[in-house]
């Protein structure tokens, strides 16, 4: 299988798996197990697409991968460097264009959570995984074979961020840039894993 059959099938899997949870909510008449569904059908895909990641022959970016120690040590400092950008980058929305500080989402996302804590498997562990292997891996490590390396991830995160639907576009197009990079300077999608999952982790437990 080609690597674009294999991009394409992971970005395919990642779409059918958002889809999931409110199809079966939809026929199945249970709308109170919405976030369950959406907890099981996430840790399930997160496990479905590191199946396809595996099987997946290494793209250019990741035929330079760097041993496994820096690649550890890269995804906990990566955690700390995101989060300032995305500090950064919420202090320049509200400067700029006046957005209040929270996203509508993921305050949503925190209350629903406080009543249905099993939700923090899908948002610290599930969804970096999804979304590193689509949006990194297939997307920006795909176009980055035809195109140049700053196109690939401006298109990568700013798909990213239209995903997200809460109106902060530059916060999610900046943390998108930044794992792009951070990928690209250690060819393992597995650095981003570490450090998008630890920003969601700090994040929710500042939150509270």
């Amino acid at each position: 299988m080609t690597l674009y059959k294999q991009n394409f099938s992971i970005i395919i899997s990642y779409l059918f798996i958002l889809l999931i949870p409110s199809a079966v909510v939809r026929f199945s008449q249970l709308p109170d197990s919405f976030f369950l569904i959406t907890t099981i059908v996430d840790c399930l895909g997160a496990a479905w697409l590191l199946y396809l990641n595996q099987r997946t022959q290494a793209n250019a970016i990741e035929r330079q991968a760097l041993a496994l120690k820096p690649i550890l040590i890269w995804g906990v400092c990566g955690i700390i460097l995101v989060l300032l950008i995305q500090i950064l980058a919420s202090f320049i929305e509200q400067t700029l264009f006046h957005l209040p500080a929270k996203s509508l989402n993921t305050t949503a996302l925190m209350t629903t959570m406080q009543h249905q804590p099993f939700l923090i498997f899908a948002t610290t562990i599930a969804a970096p995984i999804m979304e590193e292997i689509t949006f990194r891996k297939a997307i920006f490590g795909g176009l980055a074979s035809g195109l140049k390396l700053t196109l690939a991830a401006v298109i990568s995160s700013l798909l990213f961020a239209f995903l997200h639907q809460d109106g902060h576009l530059l916060i999610y197009t900046a943390i998108g840039l930044f794992l792009c990079w951070l990928y690209h300077k250690t060819g393992s999608i597995f650095t981003t894993i570490i450090s998008h999952a630890g920003m969601n982790l700090i994040v929710i437990l500042l939150y509270r």
